[in-house]
């Protein structure tokens, strides 16, 4: 190998490396991106669930634009029989049930990781930016500190919700 071929590999080497650290270092902030949009999704998710409630309850009462005194006798053309209002109701309730269940489940998992960092010490930092949706300084003057308090404190209560979200993955 000549020392040009020499250098070129080093080049190579070089780059990435440098590649490698730098998806290394994203690698690292994923779980708490992923942390900060599951928190502020919270009272979202919370809203959700009521609405998905409300929406089997009306589905439990709709007639879908059918009179159940009303019935057509029509001959087979190939294609399946239609369904019938409660088989209609009972599919619309289902797909509304797992949407409802998925977000009850997602639910309870922020709330546990949530329970980890509840006590701690400017917990209401969560509170005010995620689920309030305050800015920084709207929090800085309702707690009375600076900046870098808000900023060190939140990043800890975050990472630590991470920890507790995603375990070893966030560390």
């Amino acid at each position: 190998m000549t020392e040009k071929d020499m250098e070129t590999i080093k080049d190579l080497l070089s780059k990435a490396v440098t590649k490698a650290y730098a998806a290394g270092k994203r690698a690292a902030k994923a779980p708490y991106r992923q942390t900060e949009r599951r928190l502020r999704a919270y009272p979202v998710l919370k809203r959700n669930v009521r609405r998905y409630k409300a929406d089997i309850e009306d589905i439990k009462r709709e007639d879908f634009g059918k009179s159940q005194s009303l019935v057509l006798f029509r001959r087979n053309s190939g294609q399946p029989p239609k369904k019938d209002l409660e088989e209609i109701r009972e599919e619309k309730i289902l797909e509304v049930r797992v949407k409802l269940e998925r977000d009850e489940k997602e639910i309870r998992e922020i709330e546990t990781a949530l329970e980890y960092v509840e006590g701690w010490p400017y917990y209401e930092v969560i509170e005010m930016i995620y689920f309030r949706g305050l800015g920084q300084l709207e929090v800085e003057a309702r707690l009375h500190c600076d900046r870098s308090t808000v900023y060190r404190n939140r990043k800890i209560l975050v990472s630590r919700i991470s920890e507790a979200l995603y375990g070893a993955d966030a560390l």
